[in-house]
């Protein structure tokens, strides 16, 4: 098994220095030996013996990270995120799902409690402040995109005012006035705050708000199916319909083209997400990036700076997406934006080719 002391022989340098270099240490270090440190330690397949370190240093570098549910799309991009930033900086993270029971909840608790974990980090959770403040003590917790209404200090959440915001800024700079609005479930704390986006948009453009216009959906594609389809009977159409979320944006579309009606021509719809059906969409959708890896990288800097017990980020923090603009929302007279003014992003989104301008 290599040694650091060989290691340092190898180099050329102090047994203190390699130690600061593979410990990620604050201590201070050339780029270039810490560079050629590095280097010799995979060259010669250096393993850490994290049980020693643990002893010496109090810190096991474990993460809890835990999940309600597993089967969510979004929660592996946000673990992606964590993960990003916790290998870099020599942490592991131990992913376990927790049912919402409370008898549930305290057992995975004292199960990575029983690992040493050195923190948390809740992932979409519905569990509240208090109930992880009795269960967890003195440890150090973060949550990734809460989904209760309560304020969480140490919560990392979208920005879902600010990114609803952008879509309907976008209708309404295109000329829209009467835009009808499809919001999730009022359980949840991002429909009610994605609304908030929706109205102060209208406000801002100088556009009443109309009761009418609200239809409450359930963050399916059938629902937003059904509630335009009760749209339609109106008297008088919208000439937009933002969505809460992609997969109800696009049962608007499927809707709306079932009735002979066209989308951007007749009706432009813009959803929330960037779901990867809005890229294949027919026609593609308009639509605003949740900034899920962002968030899991935010949050895991938070989480780690209060373990190393520096000064860090007590208040809730809120993370602004990106408009992505594609078909189903072009100009009012007829105007479209086509499949040749995109291109393709290195995480494989699409992005209109022209830069998004105040005045798009």
């Amino acid at each position: 098994m290599v040694t650091i002391k060989e290691i340092a022989e190898t180099v050329g340098v102090s047994i203190a220095t390699v130690s600061r270099v593979l410990s990620n240490s604050s201590y201070p270090v050339s780029q270039d030996t810490r560079a050629r440190i590095l280097q010799v330690a995979q060259d010669l397949g250096y393993s850490p013996n994290l049980a020693a370190r643990s002893l010496r240093t109090d810190q096991s570098t474990l993460i809890g990270v835990i999940l309600d549910n597993f089967t969510s799309s979004w929660a592996p991009i946000i673990i992606r995120g964590l993960q990003d930033v916790f290998h870099r900086r020599g942490y592991f993270s131990l992913v376990v799902n927790m049912p919402w029971e409370i008898h549930s909840q305290s057992d995975v608790v004292q199960n990575l409690l029983g690992h040493s974990v050195d923190g948390f980090v809740f992932v979409e959770t519905w569990h509240t402040v208090s109930e992880r403040k009795d269960l967890l003590n003195t440890k150090p917790y973060v949550t990734v995109h809460r989904l209760f209404h309560e304020p969480d200090p140490y919560s990392v959440i979208p920005d879902d005012v600010y990114n609803s915001s952008l879509t309907i800024d976008h209708l309404t700079k295109l000329g829209h006035k009467r835009i009808a609005y499809i919001a999730g479930h009022e359980a949840y704390f991002s429909s009610e705050e994605r609304l908030t986006g929706y109205k102060q948009s209208l406000e801002k453009a100088g556009l009443s708000f109309d009761e009418s216009l609200i239809y409450r959906g359930n963050w399916s594609v059938p629902s937003g199916y059904q509630c335009t389809q009760e749209l339609i009977q109106k008297s008088e159409l919208p000439t937009a319909i933002a969505a809460a979320n992609d997969q109800m944006a696009i049962g608007a579309i499927l809707a709306v083209q079932e009735h002979g009606l066209r989308v951007p021509e007749d009706i432009a719809i813009v959803g929330y997400d960037n779901d990867e059906i809005a890229q294949i969409s027919n026609p593609t959708l308009t639509t605003v990036q949740m900034p899920l890896f962002k968030m899991g990288q935010i949050a895991a800097e938070n989480l780690l700076c209060q373990i190393d017990k520096k000064p860090c980020e007590t208040t809730e923090q809120l993370i602004k997406g990106d408009l992505f603009v594609r078909q189903s929302c072009g100009d009012p007279q007829g105007k479209d934006i086509h499949a040749s003014d995109f291109m393709r992003e290195g995480n494989g989104a699409f992005v209109n080719r022209h830069t998004l301008k105040e005045d798009t």
